[in-house]
């Protein structure tokens, strides 16, 4: 945010200007707002009480002139009641709120986006696909844990996986079935209570290799499936560390921002909870 001097850091070899000197006059939009560490919590507070701050390794202070725009998908005012996030920084930020329902709160928005996603797919060299109304139907009734990421994720899948030229409610089914922590939709089949990974996932490839009927899945399989395993395993231990990046990091034996990275790229969405009993 804040840029570094030269020589601040091992490493450091040139000057480096921070986000605020780059959009000085402007607009800065800082994501993932409830995430920021506590230290720069502090530093973004003081650019906003005085309007100015001072870089990495350096000792005058900078003028700055920059609206913020902050955004979110945390409840600050719980984090504030956990002390992860300062309650004066808070009502800084919170001058004109806007609030996105999440996508589970607008079903009737799921048509026109997966419309969206599949010609956004289309553009960067993905096959044209149609979805039919019984497929859009289960769509609009899956809660969407991961909000429009991942129903983004969700339509990518489809038009990356399967050859069909029309997405049934069928291909649905099966792509939602192995998704934790949601209801099935209805008529999908459930699993054995007692069942390994293992036999989790063999039971989703057949069904996958099925959907295919004489023909084989495009190229590329074990990669996707790779893929396709990390959502629920970062969300199974995000969910078991409440929302605690740092414990479900060294849980998975990732680096933090790996960790973050990932997190951002499923679209996994928990809320850090406090401990009870």
């Amino acid at each position: 945010l804040f840029g570094h001097e030269r020589g601040a850091f091992t490493g450091a070899q040139h000057r480096s200007t921070g986000r605020f000197e780059q959009a000085e006059g402007g607009t800065l939009f800082l994501d993932e707002i409830g995430d920021m560490p506590m230290e720069a919590q502090t530093r973004l507070l003081r650019v906003l009480q005085q309007g100015e701050y001072t870089t990495v390794g350096g000792r005058t202070p900078i003028k700055t002139d920059v609206r913020i725009v902050a955004a979110t998908n945390k409840d600050l005012r719980v984090a504030i009641n956990q002390g992860l996030f300062r309650e004066d920084l808070f009502y800084r930020l919170n001058v004109v709120p806007l609030r996105l329902p999440p996508l589970r709160e607008r079903a009737e928005d799921v048509p026109d986006l997966v419309r969206h996603f599949f010609k956004a797919g289309e553009k960067e060299g993905l096959p044209a696909k149609r979805i039919s109304q019984d497929a859009l139907d289960i769509m609009k009734h899956y809660p969407w844990p991961g909000n429009v990421r991942e129903l983004e994720n969700l339509v990518r899948r489809l038009a990356a996986l399967y050859p069909q030229d029309e997405i049934t409610a069928e291909i649905v089914e099966t792509e939602l079935s192995g998704v934790p922590g949601a209801a099935a939709p209805a008529g999908m089949a459930s699993l054995p209570e007692e069942i390994t990974i293992s036999q989790a996932v063999e039971h989703y490839l057949q069904r996958y290799f099925r959907s295919f009927g004489e023909d084989l899945p495009p190229p590329g399989l074990y990669q996707r499936v790779l893929q396709d395993v990390e959502y629920p395993l970062v969300l199974a231990c995000m969910t078991a560390t409440r929302g605690n990046q740092i414990k479900a990091a060294e849980l998975l034996g990732l680096n933090r921002n790996t960790l973050r990275k990932k997190i951002r790229e499923l679209g996994v969405n928990v809320y850090r909870t406090a401990k009870t009993g």
